[in-house]
């Protein structure tokens, strides 16, 4: 049987692209609504994948606004669409409709994951590089994202993931109670959100480094038929 081309790049040691291996992370997830995948791609592939990364993220458009559908929060940073992406790479496409990656993450959360066909949505880059960009709070349209860490910033200087299970409320993060979860990923490092109903956002850059990840959006049955209330302004053309 010919291996799929996640399950050749991945960490295979680590990280089984069946539905047995993904039910190991389903408790966690179901607790925590996310799971951080440390090293699921290293090496090689990395390499491979930061090469391709490099390549796309040339074409980036520099995006500074507040959007309106989240309380106002901002979106300071540089950004890619799956269109652009389709156009000038095959890799993450055929990372993204990977029937065993999607098997995995689909035991991962206990129920069926969709690709999705918003080219704002399915797969884009999110560059943060300015002192001072930002990913504000924010819910997606789809229920499910993950995220691949292709460069992170060093430690301290911001850029990681924060988010609050089970809250909708972009200004839950003003409550110095609420239960806010940092994720501060690695270069290579795997991030699955329940990210329909949790809010979410990414710190600032304190200084000028480069945060790059591949935002990857995945519906569930509920939200298959959903359209996004931010792709056009945050990825459009």
């Amino acid at each position: 049987m010919t291996k799929s081309i996640t399950s050749l790049m991945s960490n295979s040691e680590q990280y089984a692209l069946t539905t047995a291996a993904g039910e190991k992370f389903q408790a966690k997830f179901a607790e925590q609504r996310y799971v951080h995948l440390k090293g699921f791609y290293r090496g090689v592939a990395l390499t491979l994948l930061k090469s391709e990364i490099e390549r796309l993220a040339k074409k980036a458009i520099r995006r500074n606004f507040k959007m309106t559908e989240t309380d106002e929060t901002p979106r300071v940073l540089s950004t890619l669409n799956g269109d652009i992406i389709d156009e000038f790479s095959s890799l993450i496409p055929s990372l993204y409709k990977d029937p065993s990656l999607c098997e995995f993450l689909s035991a991962i959360v206990g129920e069926q994951i969709y690709t999705v066909d918003d080219p704002g949505e399915e797969y884009v880059l999110n560059i943060l590089h300015q002192q001072g960009d930002t990913h504000g709070a924010h819910i997606d349209t789809y229920k499910y994202t993950l995220i691949t860490a292709i460069e992170t910033p060093e430690k301290g200087i911001g850029g990681c993931l924060e988010l609050i299970p089970n809250s909708h409320d972009p200004n839950a993060f003003d409550d110095p109670n609420a239960n806010i979860v940092s994720l501060c990923a690695q270069d290579g490092d795997l991030m699955l959100l329940d990210a329909g109903d949790s809010v979410h956002r990414v710190t600032s850059l304190t200084k000028p480094s480069r945060r790059i990840v591949i935002a990857s959006a995945f519906a569930n049955g509920k939200t298959r038929n959903d359209a996004s209330y931010s792709s056009e302004k945050l990825y459009g053309g």
